[in-house]
């Protein structure tokens, strides 16, 4: 595997997940998913709850990021949910507590509607790295095993060597 990049993601119901899979099997590089909780097979009104509770409480999430060792990538994939116009408290503490000084960021986001300001959000509240750019994936949920390949592969081809 490549040691060079790395797709840091987070993902409630699995949509994110499929999208970051994807790009770190194009890539031929590393993937690492920052929560452990999985909703998937939850009813969509007790992921919802728990999505509003996250959002109400922004420091819920405890996971140590301080541990991650970015050391060897030069580029991060990082992948969010759009969760009520916003990208999701365990990327918000990643972006404030991991050092990602002087590392390329791409940030991806999914989301069943617009996205409407979620990237200017986390370009703001990036505290080091340099930003890149963004991909937009709307509707993983309703998407294709196939589609999903097409569409990461046509939106990464810009940032392939």
């Amino acid at each position: 595997m490549s040691k060079t990049e790395i797709v840091i993601y987070h993902s409630a119901t699995g949509n994110t997940e499929k999208i970051a899979k994807q790009i770190a099997s194009e890539l031929n590089c590393d993937s690492l998913k920052i929560n452990n909780n999985d909703n998937s097979n939850q009813s969509k009104l007790s992921a919802v709850s728990k999505i509003v509770k996250q959002i109400i409480q922004r420091n819920q999430f405890k996971a140590d990021l301080k541990k991650i060792d970015l050391t060897p990538y030069s580029r991060i994939y990082i992948g969010s949910p759009c969760w009520f116009y916003t990208y999701t408290p365990p990327i918000e503490q990643f972006l404030k507590t991991t050092d990602y000084h002087n590392k390329e960021i791409i940030f991806f986001l999914t989301h069943g509607g617009g996205p409407r300001n979620t990237i200017e959000k986390f370009k703001a509240n990036m505290t080091d790295g340099k930003y890149i750019s963004y991909m937009d994936f709307e509707n993983v949920n309703k998407m294709t095993e196939e589609n999903i390949k097409k569409e990461v592969n046509s939106k990464l081809n810009p940032f392939k060597p």
